[in-house]
């Protein structure tokens, strides 16, 4: 589940004097991610800072992701101090440590919580429920956020099923490097193809238009200007590696 690592169900009676320190939340859960993924409501906020991609899943399907790094197992927006450089920050990280499962044959979701996140404790912070073991305001807050963010990525798989029966996706090779350095290569990653795009015909179009896909896929492909600007991030954090190298 990318960044969660020990997921259990979040009980009132197991969890009763649970307390979240949100004064010392980090990053570091994200450290190791070089795509965040995104549901299509955060596009226009998104494309403003990261490439909008997509990456192809194990069944098939297709999901919305942000490349925040451009090798495996790095992310050049989390800094030294496991803090979020700068920026929109995906909602995806801000549910965190809480999730929502969804039981596919009922239909039913439960609030989920990780307890490797080393922002939780029993002795200090701030309690998820009251001494009548009722939800305190911020665990009913996180609840609707997270509610909220559930419903939304519905929405976005059913706009990426969209672009995947219309085959406007295509895979994507981007290569990388500087100077007299050999170039490197991320695969994995989709964008739509604008020549497909202009080859749908007058009756698919519409429909496009009236549910926003056309505008959300215009966003995606707008957003691909930044692989410039990740580019220069990733160029800065080799940079630094390189002149501390040099100091030990």
């Amino acid at each position: 589940m990318l960044i969660y690592d020990r997921v259990v169900p979040l009980n009132r009676d197991t969890h009763r004097n649970l307390r979240i320190r949100s004064s010392q939340h980090n990053a570091r859960f994200a450290a190791s991610l070089n795509s965040v993924p995104v549901a299509t409501v955060e596009f226009p906020s998104a494309a403003t800072e990261y490439a909008i991609v997509f990456a192809k899943l194990a069944n098939g399907d297709f999901l919305p992701a942000v490349l925040v790094g451009l090798r495996n197992q790095q992310n050049l927006y989390v800094d030294d101090s496991a803090r979020w450089r700068r920026g929109y920050v995906p909602a995806f990280l801000r549910q965190y440590p809480f999730v929502l499962a969804e039981d596919r044959d009922s239909g039913t979701v439960t609030v989920c919580v990780d307890m490797a996140y080393d922002g939780l404790s029993e002795e200090e912070g701030e309690p998820l429920f009251g001494d009548d073991g009722a939800d305190t305001e911020n665990l009913t807050r996180a609840m609707g956020f997270l509610q909220d963010l559930h419903n939304e990525f519905k929405r976005t798989a059913a706009f990426a099923a969209k672009l995947k029966e219309l085959d406007l996706l295509e895979e994507r090779v981007i290569r990388f490097g500087t100077g007299d350095q050999p170039q490197a290569e991320l695969n994995g990653v989709y964008a739509v193809s604008e020549e497909k795009l202009m080859q749908l015909d007058d009756a698919q179009l519409p429909d496009l238009f009236r549910t926003g896909a056309l505008g959300l896929i215009y966003t995606h492909l707008l957003s691909m200007r930044n692989l410039e600007r990740l580019s220069e991030l990733a160029q800065q954090e080799e940079g630094k590696g390189a002149a501390s190298g040099a100091v030990n």
